[in-house]
């Protein structure tokens, strides 16, 4: 007895586990959009190979260099330097470049799914709200006509009651093609079946109330972009060359110090440079933000008056002093409203995480048509895979 009871309970955790699965995979949320975005994404996962070819490159350069250092006492000028003593050094810092951008590809693959995920939420609530009008305006078309039985309304009244809801039925179909549109466009970015669909979508999307200031954002995007760090790291590289032939002088030395010191006047141009671009792009993101936030405001204001506007219809409505025709009109102002905000927060939502991300890594991939990424506006430079190249570099 005691050993059916123990296979049936054995049973029984493996159909509530089963089924927990099963539900987990009818559910969406924003976060396991973009996790599978990112898992899915062909251009993250080509970045990711030059990524790896970098660090492959600079272990290569590096066991090189130290078999080859032996020459160094034949023959000392700048160029064996470049080869021997240089070589890990810049396929180091290129390797140390495409890690950082790496993060920005990383973050443009998830805005995107963010983006995508915001979307589906826009279309869910518009179709919601469109079915509940459709049913109400059904339903008030419905009584007409029993009334109009009774001789209690006009037959234009009923057409009046038909119209209307003739009207929202075309809306509802047109917000079930957005809807439909979205979830493919979702399933598309995670790898899905276009067709698949989610009994549940997880709405825990909510804005912060506050913001930081403009000054606040700048100073952390600058100790954290890509492009600060690239250039950094570019700079970095030239002073150890520098330091290095100071400390042990090539044949060559006037020519070799004239060519580092202009390498690192370079490379001190581009880091000021990468400077001035992050800050340009993180005013601009900051304009777009506080803009969300401002129109979030605005919006929820209306919202609350055309809340308040429809309890004052309804009110009359019931009392006999409002017609039909109107009342209606009313639920579909508060119902327009509603949209507006609902989509108002979801935007400054998207604009706060997109403010996170300027001031992270940075969220413009970098220009290379190796990595597939979108287009660069220029505040990227791509590192270069051979260290004799090295990004941001005179």
């Amino acid at each position: 007895m005691k050993k059916v009871i123990s296979v049936l309970c054995v049973g029984l955790m493996l159909l509530v586990s089963a089924n927990s699965v099963l539900a987990a995979d009818n559910s969406l949320d924003i976060e396991k959009v973009a996790i599978q975005t990112i898992k899915n994404s062909q251009n993250l996962q080509t970045y990711n190979k030059m990524v790896d070819l970098t660090k492959k490159y600079y272990s290569d350069a590096s066991s090189g260099a130290a078999a080859m250092r032996g020459l160094l006492q034949y023959q000392n000028s700048y160029s064996t330097y470049e080869q021997i003593v240089f070589l890990p050094i810049e396929a180091k810092s290129s390797m140390d470049q495409y890690t950082n951008n790496q993060q920005v590809v990383t973050n443009a693959v998830r805005l995107s799914a963010y983006q995508a995920y915001i979307n589906l939420l826009k279309a869910n609530y518009a179709l919601n709200i469109q079915q509940g009008l459709m049913n109400g305006f059904d339903a008030d078309y419905r009584t007409a006509k029993q009334q109009q039985s009774l001789g209690m309304v006009s037959s234009s009244q009923v057409r009046l009651a038909e119209i209307t809801y003739l009207k929202s039925q075309y809306s509802y179909n047109s917000a079930q093609k957005n809807y439909d549109s979205a979830v493919m466009a979702v399933n598309n970015l995670m790898g899905a079946d276009l067709s698949k669909q989610y009994a549940t979508l997880q709405d825990n999307v909510n804005p912060a109330a506050q913001i930081k200031s403009l000054s606040d954002y700048t100073a952390i995007a600058l100790a954290s972009r890509s492009e600060v760090k690239n250039a950094q790291s570019a700079l970095d590289a030239d002073k150890q060359e520098y330091d290095y032939v100071k400390a042990a002088p090539t044949t060559d030395y006037d020519f070799a110090m004239q060519k580092l010191n202009y390498n690192m006047d370079s490379a001190q141009n581009n880091l000021d440079l990468a400077k001035i671009t992050v800050q340009q792009s993180v005013t601009t993101a900051y304009k777009s933000l506080d803009s969300a936030m401002k129109i979030m405001e605005a919006t929820k204001d209306l919202d609350d008056q055309a809340a308040s506007d429809y309890q004052a219809a309804e009110i009359q409505y019931q009392t006999a002093q409002m017609s039909l025709q109107d009342f209606d009109n009313a639920k579909v102002t508060k119902a327009q409203a509603d949209v507006n905000y609902k989509n108002a927060q979801l935007d400054a939502w998207l604009a706060q995480a997109m403010m996170n991300a300027a001031c992270g890594a940075g969220y413009v991939p970098p220009s290379s048509s190796a990595s597939g990424a979108a287009q660069s506006t220029g505040a990227n430079k791509p590192a270069s895979t051979k260290p004799d190249k090295p990004a941001n570099r005179g």
